[in-house]
């Protein structure tokens, strides 16, 4: 009896979610294939055209990253303690002609932290006088600093061209 070849092509049966993850924690790209047959999935971060796995294989040198399946339809590509490096384009890729790519975007979220050598400590001056406060965050997005009075209300500025609201930075 002749065996039966599938005629169908691999085909994706959804698109790769992106992901955003806090650094140092894991991320996971799924990819969702239909009809794999003998094809075989790979996966590259897309800037670099680095080649993180292909099929159950790991490629890349990386410690933090391993891939799995579920079953011949769905692909996983796992990231360990995720760090700023890692944060990009992940491509899922199918080894058709012409090949089958999808793209999942990798956000990693740096919490925001005050920069403590860059920042004033406490100050007390005289009613009317001149002081300088500096304030200095980091953190991924860019941090929003807001300042604001101890009693919550706005701090006003005043010099020789009038009054300002200090607010968002």
């Amino acid at each position: 009896m002749a065996k039966k070849i599938s005629t169908f092509q691999p085909e994706f049966v959804e698109s790769i979610s992106n992901v955003s993850v806090a650094v140092g924690r894991d991320a996971t790209f799924t990819c969702h294939v239909r009809h794999l047959g003998g094809y075989r999935v790979g996966w590259l971060k897309a800037d670099t055209k680095a080649i993180q796995a292909i099929h159950e294989n790991v490629i890349t040198h990386n410690p933090r990253v391993t891939v799995s399946h579920l079953d011949q339809n769905t692909w996983n590509l796992h990231i360990k303690a995720v760090t700023e490096e890692d944060r990009g384009g992940y491509m899922c890729q199918l080894n058709t002609d012409p090949m089958k790519s999808q793209i999942g975007f990798l956000d990693v979220v740096i919490p925001p932290d005050f920069v403590a050598e860059d920042t004033s400590s406490d100050v007390i001056v005289p009613e009317g006088s001149s002081v300088k406060l500096t304030c200095r965050a980091r953190g991924y997005p860019e941090p929003i600093v807001t300042w604001r009075r101890e009693d919550g209300n706005e701090i006003v500025l005043k010099d020789s061209m009038g009054t300002k609201t200090l607010g968002k930075f």
